[in-house]
């Protein structure tokens, strides 16, 4: 079981690597972070996000996926979802 909590953190740190340049307001990235409502960032930065995501897990997350995560949290399950489905 620990090596899933340790992938999980792994996937929770490179998102929130990605994010904290955006991160203006010094907001404390967790799991339960709203990328929209408490980071401000606009969807062409998230936009951004995600394409490195993609190039970085050589995945694809697909547009409705994106605009249905709220959370760090959320979309760090929904990684976990696409590398499990394409793999």
């Amino acid at each position: 079981m620990s090596g899933i909590q340790e992938d999980d953190d792994l996937v929770f740190h490179k998102i929130t690597s990605l994010l904290e340049p955006l991160n203006e307001k010094g907001v404390k990235l967790t799991r339960d972070t709203d990328i929209i409502a408490d980071l401000e960032i606009d969807s062409v930065s998230l936009l951004d996000v995600v394409m490195d995501i993609e190039d970085n897990y050589d995945i694809s997350i697909p547009v409705n996926t994106i605009s249905e995560i709220k959370t760090i949290g959320e979309l760090v399950d929904a990684i976990h979802a696409i590398k499990k489905e394409q793999s």
